[in-house]
């Protein structure tokens, strides 16, 4: 199985930073474009280049779409967007391979249950990460900071050997085994939730959360209401706050991806941040009125918070 090319499905920074990876790992991935955009392209081999504070890489990637792919996948990682990633699968489907393992790299939650229900014959991973990326260009990646993967199965018959794990070895990036991963995706979740519909509402950087008035008022509010519902599902919440003041100072002069999204007026990853969480704090009897009160402004004013993420149970 180890032959087997890796196939990339979404081309976006995250989707870039990891093709350019496993070039420099030394294998072969294949990006998976839309028709629309692989149309587009008169050699099926494009130029990636990687750009990092050290160095600037380039390398050569095949792209495909889903009608021109004539050979099974069996390594799939998604880095589509949570809301576009079921579409984008089953876009794939006809040719994914009975035994496929798939590792979902999406922010927030619900995603990646949806599509664990969806392809329950396929073995579904799930990843974490805090790398900071960006797109300066179509195929042009810049790592804005290096930062740490979490990977883990969420199938429970899925064997330890399997998957994605020698991605934690001669990998430039930081990639390490979590199982169960749902605590991971709920620490990066209860962040996300306190600051990227925050910075989406006031239309600012991180660190102008912390302005010791209206913003950090209610970023306060929303900590403490995330926290209920870490304790209220037996996770740790004490050090929360810790972890999204230090998230805001240390990625002060960054525009979360949400902000970027609702200045461009591109749908948000939010029902599957906020919206999942207040879907979450709902079945186990947590009022999250300050999470409401944020999804409500941020639909009046016209970001595309996107429908509610489906509810799933989760192993924890």
């Amino acid at each position: 199985m180890h032959n087997d090319p890796w196939y990339i499905l979404g081309a976006g920074s995250i989707g870039c930073l990891w093709a350019a990876s496993l070039c420099h790992k030394g294998e072969s991935p294949r990006l998976i474009l839309r028709e629309s955009s692989y149309q587009q392209f008169d050699q099926k081999r494009i130029p990636l280049k990687l750009l990092t504070p050290e160095q600037t890489s380039r390398f050569a990637v095949d792209i495909v779409s889903p009608e021109t792919i004539h050979s099974p996948i069996n390594r799939l990682i998604v880095c589509t967007k949570a809301q576009d990633s079921l579409s984008a699968l089953n876009s794939v489907k006809p040719h994914l391979a009975d035994n496929c393992q798939i590792l979902l790299l999406q922010n927030g939650m619900g995603s990646q249950q949806a599509i664990r229900d969806a392809l329950p014959t396929q073995a579904i991973w799930a990843g974490s990460s805090t790398d900071g990326a960006y797109l300066s260009a179509p195929f042009e990646v810049r790592q804005a900071g290096q930062g740490q993967t979490w990977i883990g199965p969420l199938s429970s018959h899925q064997q330890s050997e399997q998957g994605f794990y020698d991605l934690c070895n001669n990998f430039r990036l930081k990639v390490s085994q979590c199982d169960p991963i749902e605590q991971k995706l709920w620490e990066k979740l209860a962040i996300n939730s306190c600051i990227n519909g925050l910075t989406a509402l006031f239309d600012c950087r991180n660190g102008e959360l912390l302005d010791n008035g209206e913003k950090q008022v209610w970023l306060d509010q929303l900590i403490t209401e995330t926290s209920e519902v870490l304790a209220a599902l037996g996770m740790p919440a004490n050090a929360l706050k810790e972890s999204v003041y230090g998230v805001c100072q240390i990625t002060a002069s960054n525009l979360s991806s949400t902000c970027q999204d609702a200045r461009k007026g591109r749908a948000t990853e939010l029902s599957f941040i906020n919206g999942f969480l207040i879907q979450q704090a709902n079945s186990l009897g947590v009022t999250v009125n300050s999470h409401h009160q944020l999804m409500d402004q941020l639909n009046a004013t016209g970001v595309k918070t996107g429908q509610p993420a489906t509810a799933s149970s989760l192993c924890i």
